[in-house]
């Protein structure tokens, strides 16, 4: 079995528990960048963002009630933050929310947040080309906080613009990413993905439902999308009957392979990842392994999300646990071996270091990973 070293143990612990602010640390991150530790938009990004001198990413939540019995606090001397935690003390650089956060646009007569286009998390500008989601998951917050709409494309493009060049945390790519179009919208948003891609002057990457047309994967390649995320989210099927309907309903778990395997050959190992989403409250850590076991051994990334309840869902509402410390030592470790043994060269996702800060992922000192001043259209 792999083992940890103590940053990567206390990133897990870190995304179990989450931490505690002291106030001096508060003081010093407004001082510093006079704005907001966390722009608290979504379940799996609400914390703060950091990363240790060994490259280990975080994101550390602590608005939500799973925390408060944390162990974990955020410190600051001087102008250093670190994490403490018993005796350990891990010296951390932060990465503050984005300037262009501050601003606004106007469509329809109304003013909207740039937020409400593009959002930037450590070195990814990610935007949402449609407001809600044709579909309703009960783990995910987009279908049942905001109502279904088609953002301007104008603005899409300037605020990956701003993002690009933001003066406190400049992004060096771009996820397209959910809600999910309605089917008369798939047009629409092909156009999105194929504008985006020319115009954005840095890599774009697309995290979408499959389609019924196995050409796909390969017509987004041609536009110049450079990586691809198909997400199973859920293996296990009784609880994606229940947990994501629409997915396994429209086209089923087998149709979702499938079309990994075809997007794999069109892009290449590396160059696409699958998210599934783990822990207790959503299927057994079998189920979740027997995932990984299918992504690998079509050359997939598994990326590996560790629950984490939004109150506004009805996972949230019920309580449901986050996924604890000891399932991801479990399932990171299984995994990592589970890659190894599949021979197609995979390992676990996402390939981009900082973009690890929310899931369960390492840097492990091979050219697979891509720091942040690397090239992230390299191949593997």
């Amino acid at each position: 079995m792999h083992t940890l070293t103590p940053e990567q143990d206390l990133k897990l612990y870190l995304l179990a528990k989450g931490v505690k602010i002291d106030p001096e640390a508060e003081q010093a991150w407004l001082r510093q960048f006079g704005g907001p530790m966390t722009l608290n938009e979504y379940a799996s990004t609400s914390g703060v963002a950091l990363y240790t001198a060994d490259g280990v990413w975080i994101n550390a939540p602590f608005l939500e009630a799973f925390t408060q019995q944390t162990e974990a606090r955020l410190v600051c001397e001087g102008n250093q933050f670190a994490i403490v935690r018993d005796s350990l003390t891990v010296p951390v650089s932060v990465v503050p929310v984005s300037a262009y956060h501050q601003e606004t646009y106007e469509d329809g007569g109304q003013r909207f947040p740039y937020t409400n286009l593009g959002v930037t998390h450590t070195d990814r500008c990610r935007i949402s080309p449609v407001e809600g989601c044709a579909w309703v998951c009960t783990f995910c917050d987009l279908p049942y906080e905001f109502k279904y709409r088609k953002k301007p494309k104008d603005e899409l493009r300037n605020v990956v613009r701003m993002a690009k060049n933001d003066r406190l945390a400049p992004a060096r790519h771009v996820l397209i990413s959910g809600g999910t179009p309605k089917p008369e919208d798939e047009a629409w948003i092909d156009e999105i993905y194929a504008h985006i891609a020319e115009h954005a002057a840095m890599p774009v990457d697309v995290m979408m439902p499959a389609r019924k047309d196995m050409g796909y994967p390969a017509w987004l390649k041609s536009v110049g999308v450079n990586m691809l995320s198909i997400n199973l989210e859920v293996f296990d099927r009784e609880r994606a009957r229940k947990i994501t309907p629409n997915k396994l309903k429209l086209l089923g778990l087998d149709h979702y392979l499938n079309y990994i395997e075809v997007a794999v050959k069109a892009f290449g190992v590396g160059f696409v990842q699958s998210l599934i989403v783990f822990g207790s409250a959503i299927e057994p850590i079998e189920s979740t392994l027997e995932g990984v076991r299918e992504l690998a051994r079509r050359g997939c990334m598994p990326v590996l999300s560790p629950f984490r309840p939004d109150p506004v869902t009805p996972l949230g509402k019920k309580g449901s646990p986050p996924a604890s410390h000891e399932e991801m030592v479990r399932v990171y470790g299984e995994s990592l071996e589970i890659c190894a043994r599949s021979g197609t060269g995979v390992k676990v996702g996402p390939r981009c270091i900082p973009c690890q800060h929310n899931t369960v992922a390492f840097p492990d000192g091979s050219s697979f990973y891509v720091p942040l001043d690397g090239d992230l259209t390299r191949p593997v």
